[in-house]
């Protein structure tokens, strides 16, 4: 066993007292230094169940307007941490793992965008919130599209990060090549789940992963280290049956025909250097979505969020402001 796996053993067998421990043990492995510039958040976590064999874990911080949000699969909480830390003495935020991936179990009919969707509105439903503002990062987006068809009186309004109506890498013409490689990887990776979780978590605790995260516009200069570290230990900790189940029905959804429907106050925000959500996905949002705003960040990744997250924490806050979501 290498010594991340027993982290990993460990961390499950003793909860979050070694989470710390793989995000430090990530980092050394990744070769990048640590920023602790922000206090650690004190997330509340609590767990609801939906069925006999499903258990979703859902977590709440801060106080004020309630804000959901909606992951994508390439992290967990921990992408949102920039925009928490900025504004939860303003908003309560509420954020939720998808069911197989984390903490949670699910079946295998679970993975699809419609039951992501009314997973939420059960977390919602848990917390008393009657209506909020619902922000979604790269799939989160298509579930918060989703949410809204499912109950459009349940949101107030929406902020779509790097993520489109359907998901570009694997339907956009220009990006065919990319979308035949990752799926055939997808398909292979289902069938050896073990092999796959082995080369996933070499390859992510390589010293050039952070590296080449970088060349490939997933991440930028300006990214906080220990949230990259945070990320990835995440990743290697997911179940990769369910993560690729997930993201094979993910590829099959196609929220387009719901976009005409959205009739409440909308922004748009992607990087013109994100290589799974090109300008094009972006766009067609905000033609679909009558008066929506738009954000092009110059030099922006799939996580600028996190790499430009003052510019978008403050372009969120102006929009709540200016859309009457004011705390």
């Amino acid at each position: 066993m290498s010594a991340c796996s027993a982290i990993v053993a460990a961390t499950r067998a003793r909860g979050t007292e070694c989470s710390s421990a793989l995000d430090r043990q990530v980092r050394t492995n990744l070769g990048v230094e640590s920023r602790d510039h922000m206090k650690a958040l004190q997330w509340e976590t609590k767990r609801i169940r939906r069925a006999a064999d499903v258990e979703l874990t859902y977590y709440v911080v801060g106080r004020g307007l309630p804000v959901l949000l909606a992951n994508g699969l390439g992290g967990s909480r921990d992408v949102w941490q920039e925009l928490v830390a900025h504004a939860s003495d303003r908003y309560r935020f509420v954020a939720w793992d998808y069911r197989g991936l984390h903490a949670e179990t699910g079946a295998e009919s679970g993975h699809r965008v419609p039951a992501h969707a009314r997973d939420a509105l059960a977390v919602l439903d848990a917390e008393g919130i009657a209506r909020c503002s619902a922000l979604g990062w790269s799939m989160g987006v298509a579930v918060n599209l989703e949410l809204f068809s499912q109950a459009p009186g349940r949101l107030g309004s929406l902020v779509a990060l790097c993520g489109g109506a359907r998901l570009a890498w694997a339907q956009a013409p220009d990006r065919a090549w990319l979308g035949m490689l990752l799926l055939r990887a997808l398909r292979l990776a289902r069938r050896n789940p073990r092999a796959s979780r082995l080369l996933l978590r070499a390859t992510l605790q390589s010293p050039e992963a952070f590296t080449w995260a970088r060349r490939l516009g997933l991440v930028g200069e300006q990214i906080n280290s220990d949230l990259f570290a945070k990320i990835v230990a995440a990743l290697l900790d997911y179940d990769v049956a369910s993560y690729v189940g997930t993201l094979e029905r993910l590829v099959e959804y196609d929220a387009t025909s719901i976009l005409p429907q959205v009739d409440i106050p909308t922004l748009v925000i992607g990087g013109d250097r994100d290589p799974f959500t090109p300008r094009a996905a972006l766009e067609g949002l905000v033609q679909g979505i009558a008066g929506a705003e738009y954000l092009v960040l110059p030099e922006g990744t799939h996580y600028a969020l996190l790499d430009q997250a003052e510019r978008v924490n403050l372009r969120i806050e102006k929009f709540w402001n200016e859309r009457g979501y004011a705390s």
